[in-house]
């Protein structure tokens, strides 16, 4: 696939990869062959689908999904992307013991076409995108990569005009919002992260409910103790580190950092292209607690 240098609103570029109607992708190995024989991908009756946009926390709820499927917080410390069908090789996915908890940024016309049946469970995870904005930002400077090394303040333009990784975030909620509206019969298990932050138990439970969990109750506890943010940090963030040895993956975890990046006029900039791309949105959007 042909790489693409593309500007911000200060010069500066970020290196990615074109790929089809769906807009961009990062960096790492990927051919346009292996990304469309995703949607051909075999799927088993008891996998899981975890859908987001990128830097929604979709690391934190693949972790707890699967510990509630494993029905044990005993499970490999592995990443995600070993199960994430347009990065990870068939052969790879294949040789994942069932019940396997797949991922993927793509939207829903992307997907295994066997996801259209309805026998799969399906996760979708999102995020305010402000916050999603600053975490994004700080994951494509630490990447190398990317070469990208431009100020927050010139990198909304980039974000805002869909120029990242898996495209305009607004173009992939509308999406997904619009299947969730029109398939009521799909298995579709839908958290915001500020949600799933601010009761961790009380959302496990239901994910737990939602999966068919046979973990007990003080499983449960032991999951969500296990999948803190701090937790997660120690003991994965060591698979993604810059060049420093911080880990890219793991920064903060926090609802609300945006706060400390946007300036006031970039925030009301903000919320004025948000209400145009998402009127109407049921979405709930917590910018605080």
């Amino acid at each position: 696939m042909p790489l693409v240098r593309l500007p911000d609103a200060g010069g500066n570029t970020i290196l990615l990869m074109k790929y089809g109607p769906h807009g961009y992708l990062g960096i790492p190995d990927a051919t346009e062959e292996h990304q469309s024989m995703v949607h051909t991908t075999p799927l088993r009756p008891d996998d899981v689908l975890l859908c987001s946009y990128p830097k929604t926390g979709c690391h934190w709820l693949w972790e707890i999904a699967r510990m509630l499927l494993a029905g044990t917080t005993q499970i490999e410390c592995t990443e995600k992307e070993k199960c994430m069908l347009e990065f990870a090789s068939r052969e790879a996915v294949e040789s994942v013991p069932s019940p396997r908890v797949l991922n993927t940024h793509f939207l829903f016309n992307q997907l295994p076409q066997e996801v259209h049946k309805g026998q799969n469970k399906i996760l979708f995870i999102y995020r305010n995108p402000k916050d999603v904005a600053v975490s994004f930002y700080n994951h494509h400077v630490k990447f190398p990569e990317y070469e990208y090394s431009g100020k927050f303040s010139d990198y909304l333009t980039l974000f805002l005009n869909g120029h990242l990784d898996s495209g305009s975030m607004f173009t992939y909620m509308r999406d997904w919002e619009a299947v969730i509206n029109s398939n009521p019969d799909l298995p579709i298990f839908v958290v915001s992260y500020e949600d799933l932050q601010e009761d961790t138990l009380e959302k496990t439970k239901e994910l737990a409910r939602f999966l068919e969990s046979t973990a007990s109750e003080e499983v449960v506890k032991e999951i969500v103790a296990k999948c803190s943010f701090n937790s997660m940090k120690e003991r994965k963030g060591q698979q993604w580190t810059e060049t420093f040895g911080e880990a890219v993956m793991y920064r903060k975890g926090k609802v609300g950092d945006w706060k400390t990046w946007f300036t006031v006029a970039e925030s009301q900039m903000f919320d004025a292209v948000c209400e145009k791309e998402m009127p109407g949105t049921k979405f709930n959007f917590r910018y605080t607690f």
